[in-house]
């Protein structure tokens, strides 16, 4: 009976209702679903837990930690370069960094785009650039000049007294040795020499990582095998090294002291960090005689072209700081002439590239990878993937990978060998040539090169 009631006096309400009234109920009825719906979708993705993990610890996750590492191992004894390594000086002051090039990758652009400590009068940062582009890339822009210019190209349109050059963190890949690291660094150091013979040049160590970092294919162990290989390198050459590691890496773990690389990836300096990198710059100062021929006008670096433009928007500024200061090298020009004046400088427009290798790389050949550039195909550009080298010789004396024959087979010790002495000599010089100078074309005994190495060959861009 009460049933029926109820439903008698449901009944009544509805047909009550106007045809707007019901309107009306029924949306209020649609807002209450939604407004439920939206707060239960609130609860479920943030959470009222206090135990729930918080976003430092999901970015933690994220990192990869260094199996093994051995700060000792590859130690710089500082007494074997004596000449080369740069010792600490009185401080040089303001003037000496404002005379001296910054040329590098991202940590070299955060130095004037994302801090002060420089300007685009006096520092060149190709965010993702690697130590074997340093020659060929174009990615300078100056006002009044056509196109992009290498940093050598650069380097002789500047003319600075002295070049401090940062390059390696882009270079640390598993497939990427020591030796392949330095002939191509050296390539580009030496481009940059032979444009301007005046400048002094100084080698700055890579800086250290994070003891947690964003990139699994680097280690602070190829990090310190690299610098080890780069003093030697400066030692070759007659170039200064700034062992400027010593002072951002903890003694006691051989990583990035705290707070000295960003939390977020473990790789990039920090405003501490340049702190304490700039002092130490000033502190181990390099001044010889100037010898420059006179000065010609310098016209404005207005733009820079990153490798990764998508890199660059997290570790960098989008829009550059305008210079504040003129170095006294602009001073002197105003001598013989009037330089172009320098306008606030422009942001740096948003470029990405997707890459393809076009050529393998083989273990004599190196293999090439293009980089295109989605929205501006002139600034398309390619890379060199370096040659995978043979491996060690088999039982058979031959490459596993290739085939080639890699030491000479012992002689016949038959009657008429002696005979063929002079065709045998000729076989083992070609063999000797084929072991030594990878780089040189496989002898005709080679089988086919496997078409299809492993993608660890290609630059995994970092910064």
């Amino acid at each position: 009976m009460s049933s029926k009631r109820n439903k008698a006096a449901k009944q009544s309400f509805w047909s009550r209702l106007t045809s707007k009234g019901r309107m009306y109920f029924v949306l209020a009825i649609c807002c209450a679903i939604v407004l439920v719906t939206s707060l239960t979708a609130f609860l479920v993705v943030h959470g009222l837990s206090s135990t729930d993990a918080a976003p430092e610890s999901q970015t933690t996750e994220e990192m990869v930690d260094e199996e093994g590492y051995d700060k000792d191992q590859n130690t710089i004894d500082t007494t074997q370069y004596t000449s080369t390594i740069l010792e600490e000086s009185g401080d040089a002051g303001q003037e000496y960094i404002d005379d001296t090039l910054f040329l590098g990758d991202s940590n070299t652009a955060r130095m004037y785009r994302m801090f002060d400590y420089c300007s685009y009068d006096n520092a060149i940062g190709s965010v993702g650039m690697s130590a074997r582009s340093l020659a060929t890339y174009e990615c300078v822009k100056f006002e009044g000049l056509s196109g992009y210019k290498t940093m050598p190209e650069a380097v002789a349109i500047m003319q600075p007294q002295r070049v401090i050059i940062t390059f390696g963190t882009n270079d640390l890949s598993p497939s990427n040795s020591t030796e392949n690291f330095i002939k191509s660094y050296e390539k580009g150091i030496k481009a940059v020499q032979e444009a301007y013979p005046s400048v002094d040049i100084i080698i700055n160590s890579i800086p250290p990582l994070g003891k947690q970092h964003s990139n699994q294919s680097l280690t602070q162990t190829q990090v310190d095998e690299y610098n080890k290989a780069i003093v030697q390198m400066c030692q070759d050459n007659g170039w200064k090294f700034l062992n400027s590691a010593e002072v951002l890496k903890d003694s006691s773990t051989g990583y990035a002291k705290s707070g000295y690389v960003e939390s977020s990836d473990g790789i990039h300096l920090t405003r501490s960090a340049m702190d304490a990198l700039f002092e130490y710059i000033r502190t181990h100062s390099y001044i010889t005689e100037d010898d420059r021929p006179t000065l010609t006008a310098v016209p404005a670096h207005i733009d820079d072209k990153d490798v990764s433009s998508s890199t660059a928007s997290t570790v960098t500024t989008t829009v550059p700081s305008s210079s504040s200061s003129t170095s006294s090298s602009e001073s002197e020009v105003t001598e013989t002439a009037t330089p172009t004046p320098s306008p606030t400088p422009t942001p740096t427009p948003s470029y990405t590239w997707s890459s393809a290798v076009i050529k393998q790389p083989t273990c004599d050949q190196p293999g090439v990878t293009q980089y295109t550039c989605n929205e501006d195909s002139s600034k398309n550009y390619t890379e060199e993937i370096p040659a995978l080298g043979h491996t060690a010789p088999n039982a058979e004396g031959k490459c596993d990978r290739c085939g080639a024959k890699l030491q000479a087979v012992e002689p016949s010790t038959s009657p008429d060998s002696s005979s063929s002495s002079t065709d045998s000599s000729s076989s083992e010089s070609q063999n000797s040539s084929s072991e030594t100078q990878p780089s040189s074309p496989a002898p005709s005994e080679t089988t086919t090169p496997d078409p299809t190495p492993g993608t660890d060959n290609q630059e995994t861009v970092t910064q």
